[in-house]
């Protein structure tokens, strides 16, 4: 026996040594495996920073701890988390684990988790992300199958929210603690939760009716798991001070769910329903005074899913209500709601809104309302009105503000509203009654976060029913000044059937801080905040808007325009500028383009921008992304003046998505200097020519595209460096860099041993009669690749020189035949002269011979005639004698 005991005691030994150390040895593989398998199993990112496996501390329970535990989104919910927990903890027992079957897990617990659960307009939602099965038909569960034997699970201090687009609803819950008890083997249990959050905010439609709301939340529920039925039992809903009981139950049989519904307030205290009022529940709350009495109940009925709503309804009625703070003078008193919503079977169009009356005294300030609606889907009938005259700087003296928050201002509000929409779709505008005014003077709020304040001089509202005037709004935000007119149509259509509201506005201002606006001011000390502080600006879809502004400067975080002119169209669900003009970065813009966000994570952009005398330095000191499109700019200082188009798309924090940017355009520069620039330090080095460290380029003017990812610059010549030089190339947005360089460099930069010979050929050239020179400059290849930081040059220096020697010798040989050939025509030319000269001086003696020759022939006939005409003359004398 002894023998026994001894061996498992070594057994369990064995047992509990190894798992404490296996998952040490083993850790590195155990967690790819584990992150293999999740993602396999997902179509989402899914990851964690840590993992530990061990049974020592929770023996006999295995404990398995994730830190950091993550789920990312892809597709339509890219870069999206889906949740992110600072530890997962799961204690599952030992002996389940090694007998198999039923997994037991004693708890599931999530500390500090966010749990982001978003549905998109056309009802996909980002929790959606198990991969199906291969199987196409599963076999259905045995008793033998695996099964999970869950005791507790539990969220500590956690954040949740949910946003469906699809609804137009949005719930956020902050500081979440959530437990929940039961046995999850058996079919039938009991399941015990409890949750609290220190705030809820609820949204529906664009209206927030939840604002920073305590909840607690305890309920008991019959778990009905065969049928998947929940049936509400123990259970009671703290909304602040209001307590709401529910019974009922609901299912999800298959894929619909479900419900009969029933809720009421448990007390009949008005004092109850005001603490939900934002602003007046405070610490002070306790001490509050309250008189009248309040009835709410409500109901939800029928079948919800992708086409179909269930019933509801709800019904609220105060009575004589009153409140009234103990150290303050005034109270608010006669409150009267009667306020009943009805819609029998879920159809939208059944929904029957009845605020027969509202009524409130602020002191001696009434308000009156009354709101009557009908078929608000297919032709809303709309019966209303609102009247009242409220003077702000009384506010104070019925509910303690909070510190540091003051206002002041007048209200007077006199409207009625009745008709069908159908008449002013028609524009039949006689047969819908639509009058009155709301005006608002010299208000003034100023708060601990606001404390630059809101000041308007006046704004006056005109209703009629084809439009809302807006007349004389004249306003300061902390230092802006904002002054509009203009005309909003078609309001109800947008309001009731979420139709397109048109309207037009003309806007001037002086000074515009949207820092200050947004309470964001941009970190001065920081020398490339770029967009950081920017969130994506979302185009609404129904907006058909015209805005001309006129404003002399705008600040929006590191960005300053000035001189701001032109106009902007916001129309199907894409906002389009249109000759908009400013000044900034020094130099002057004129832009014509279109912005849209057809999700809520990235928007669509097309801009064609004219760039004048632009600084370059303050260019990428305020958009790090022109850094990466053109590395170089980083270590450039001078102005620009550019013309060029550019597409792509905006992250949720309006940073360029990289790669998805294509676009074209022209480039030129007047004086540039270029320093610390890394390729050409590298040049430098490798020619051995420092002027290559810093050099000045001037009138540049280039042509460039960018697309995939990449900039790529047309042949253009420039001087660099005081030489002329082509360059055509291309870099990455990933710093790559693939750019060739023909540069025209002096001769007296080759290698000294190609000088060498060639100034000995020249020597033995010219001894030879020649006449020769090197020249002053070669024209050398450079290429540059490898990264901006990393940069790799080569030159084909050595090459060039070898061809330029060649070329010498070739040009040496040339100029010496051409030497022989030119003293040999010469001496052609010479022997030619004297030959002629020789024939020429032959021919002028021949000539001059025979021209003696003729003339002594010529004289002596001419004697020869003489001497017989003298014997003629003598004969005839003789013959006649002399005459007497």
């Amino acid at each position: 026996m002894k023998k026994v005991l001894i061996t498992i005691g070594i057994i369990l030994g064995l047992l509990i040594i190894s798992a404490a150390i296996l998952p040490i040895i083993f850790k590195d593989k155990i967690v790819t495996l584990v992150k293999t398998e999740i993602n396999n199993n997902l179509n989402a990112k899914a990851d964690f920073k840590n993992f530990d496996l061990t049974l020592i501390r929770s023996f006999p329970y295995f404990t398995l701890e994730l830190d950091e535990f993550s789920i990312i989104g892809v597709g339509d919910f890219d870069g999206d988390t889906l949740t992110y927990i600072s530890q997962l903890k799961v204690a599952v027992d030992l002996m389940s684990v090694i007998g198999g079957g039923q997994i037991k897990v004693k708890t599931i617990s999530l500390d500090e988790p966010f749990i982001n659960l978003l549905v998109l307009k056309d009802g996909k939602a980002n929790w959606d992300i198990a991969k199906p099965s291969a199987d196409k038909k599963e076999s259905a569960p045995s008793s033998s199958e695996f099964k999970l034997a869950l005791k507790k699970y539990e969220l500590i201090n956690g954040r949740i929210n949910y946003d469906d687009e699809s609804m137009g609803f949005k719930m956020m819950m902050i500081d979440v603690d959530h437990t929940g008890n039961g046995d999850f083997t058996q079919d039938l249990f009991t399941l015990s939760t409890n949750t609290k959050t220190s705030s809820t905010n609820l949204w529906y439609g664009g209206v927030k009716y939840l604002h920073n709301i305590k909840s607690v939340l305890k309920a008991d529920l019959d778990m009905d798991m065969k049928n998947m039925k929940f049936t509400f039992k123990e259970n009671e809903l703290s909304l602040n001070e209001l307590a709401l009981g529910f019974n009922g139950w609901l299912a999800m049989p298959a894929d619909d769910i479900n419900m009969d519904l029933n809720f009421s307030a448990k007390q009949n205290d008005f004092r109850h329903f005001i603490s939900m009022i934002p602003g007046v529940y405070s610490e002070s709350f306790k001490d509050i005074q309250t008189k009248g009495t309040l009835a709410l109940r409500g109901f939800v009925k029928g079948t919800y899913n992708d086409k179909q709503m269930p019933g509801f309804g709800l019904i609220v009625t105060i009575k004589d209500g009153m409140f009234k703070y103990p150290s303050l003078p005034v109270a608010v008193q006669n409150v009267q709601i009667d306020l009943n919503i009805a819609n029998a079977d879920g159809i939208p169009d059944h929904t029957a809104i009845d605020l027969n009356r509202m009524h409130a005294e602020l002191g001696t300030e009434p308000i009156d309302a009354k709101l009557r609606v009908r078929t608000p889907v297919s032709d809303a009938d709309i019966d209303g009105m609102i009247k009242t005259n409220i003077n702000f700087a009384n506010i104070s003296k019925m509910v303690p503000l909070e510190s540091g928050t003051s206002m002041r201002g007048l209200l007077v509000a006199d409207v009625a509203f009745k008709g069908r929409m159908s008449a002013i779709e028609q524009k039949k505008y006689e047969n819908f009654n639509a009058a009155g005014k709301l005006l608002l003077s010299d208000f003034n709020y100023t708060s601990k976060d606001y404390k630059q304040g809101f000041d308007l001089k006046q704004c006056a509202l005109t209703f009629n029913p084809k439009n809302i005037t807006l007349d004389n709004l004249d306003a300061r935000m902390g230092k802006s000044d904002i002054k509009a007119n203009g005309t909003l149509d078609n309001l109800l259509p947008y309001y009731f059937k979420k139709e397109v509201l048109k309207g037009s506005l003309t806007l001037n201002s002086n000074f515009i801080d949207i820092n200050e606006m947004m309470g964001s001011p941009a970190q001065t000390t920081s020398t490339n905040t770029d967009t950081a502080a920017m969130t994506l600006l979302e185009v609404p879809a129904n907006i058909d808007f015209n805005l001309n502004a006129a404003i002399g400067k705008i600040i929006y975080n590191d960005l300053i325009l000035e001189n701001i002119k032109g106009s902007l169209l916001v129309k199907n669900a894409a906002s389009y500028l249109n000759d908009l003009a400013f000044s900034t970065l020094g130099g002057n813009i004129v832009m014509n383009g279109s912005y849209a966000t057809p999700s809520h994570k990235n928007a669509d952009m097309k801009f064609v921008l004219n760039v004048k005398d632009c600084d370059i330095q303050q260019t990428v000191k305020t958009f790090s992304s022109v850094g990466k499109i053109a590395p170089i700019a980083q270590r450039c200082n001078g102005k620009y003046s550019a013309a060029f188009s550019l597409n792509g798309k905006l992250d949720n924090k309006m940073d360029p998505l990289m790669n998805t940017l294509n676009g074209n355009g022209k480039l030129q520069t007047g004086n540039v200097s270029i320093t610390n620039f890394s390729p050409l330090i590298k040049l430098a080095e490798v020619l051995k020519m420092d002027q290559f460290k810093q050099v000045n380029v001037s009138n540049l003017d280039l042509s460039f595209e960018f697309k995939d990812g990449r900039v790529n610059v047309k042949p253009f010549e420039t001087t660099l460096a005081g030489f002329k030089t082509n360059i055509e190339g291309s870099n990455g947005f990933d710093q790559t860099i693939d750019y060739k360089l023909n540069v025209q460099l002096p001769t007296s930069k080759l290698p000294s041993a190609a000088t060498s010979v060639m100034k000995g050929l020249l020597s033995q050239a010219n001894a030879k009669g020649a006449n020769l020179s090197m020249g002053e400059n070669v024209n050398v290849n450079v290429l540059m690749g490898g990264t901006v930081d990393r940069p790799e040059i080569k030159t084909g220096l050595k090459e060039t020189t070898g061809k330029i020697v060649d070329q010498f010798k070739d040009k040496v040989k040339e100029e010496l035949e051409n030497k022989k050939k030119e003293l040999q025509d010469k001496a052609n030319a010479e022997a030619d002269r004297l030959k002629k000269e020789v024939q020429d001086k032959a021919k002028a003696e021949y000539d001059r011979l025979k021209k003696e020759a003729e003339e002594k022939a010529k004289a002596e006939a001419d004697k020869v005639k003489k001497q017989a005409a003298d014997k003629a003359k003598d004969a005839l004398k003789n013959i006649f004698g002399k005459p007497k």
